[in-house]
């Protein structure tokens, strides 16, 4: 799909949208046809860095210990130590809303253990273990790129569905957004494998685009 014609229809979606009190998102939907979406050949589980990014931040958590901690708390509000870990996870509620609050999360290797053992039941359902990350990394580029980046995982129906950006992004900017989701999910479904493909705000009918 050319980017000439993305932008012709996001430009269609714009001019059908109604003025709203909060800056809505943008989203795509993708239909597959000819295909059983959970088996191993047709799973999605995706990460895919936006190149224009979400259009709005997000929180990214951080479990680490000592040098890493301090070094994380400048650049996440939502740092926790092995100590908050295990007394967090004794407060089942408080642990929910903590992981609620975060995208996702990153995590120093030798805390993992302990995150699986008592944050697995919250984390995992959601798709937001944590990727580990050396205690001595540049956490600057790992956590822009999460921020950054968009999860895709498919679920029982032949349909994903995937944030493309904000409303307040140019149509420009969404289009390549969009270039990189399809060509990510491409890459594991062939693309005469796709019935349709739409797009819409957070509050509107949508549009199609393929």
């Amino acid at each position: 799909m050319d980017k000439k014609t993305i932008i012709s229809r996001i430009e269609e979606l714009k001019s059908k949208r109604k003025d709203r009190r909060f800056t809505q998102s943008m989203e795509i939907s993708v239909n597959f046809k000819d295909i059983n979406i959970e088996s191993s050949d047709f799973k999605l589980n995706l990460s895919i860095p936006l190149p224009k990014g979400r259009g709005r931040d997000v929180n990214v958590g951080v479990f680490a210990d000592g040098d890493m901690n301090l070094r994380a708390k400048k650049h996440s509000k939502f740092v926790l130590n092995r100590e908050e870990l295990e007394k967090y996870s004794r407060d089942k509620r408080k642990m929910r809303k903590f992981a609620n609050s975060c995208y996702a999360f990153i995590a120093q290797p030798d805390l993992m253990a302990v995150v699986g053992k008592n944050w697995g039941i919250v984390l995992g359902p959601k798709g937001k273990m944590p990727q580990p990350v050396p205690p001595n990394a540049d956490l600057s580029p790992i956590i822009d790129r999460i921020r950054n980046s968009i999860r895709i995982r498919s679920k029982k129906n032949p349909t994903i569905h995937a944030l493309v950006g904000t409303e307040n992004m140019s149509s420009d900017d969404l289009a390549d957004n969009i270039l990189a989701i399809l060509s990510g999910i491409e890459r594991h479904i062939p693309g005469d494998k796709i019935r349709s493909i739409y797009l819409k705000y957070t509050m509107s009918e949508p549009v199609r685009l393929m």
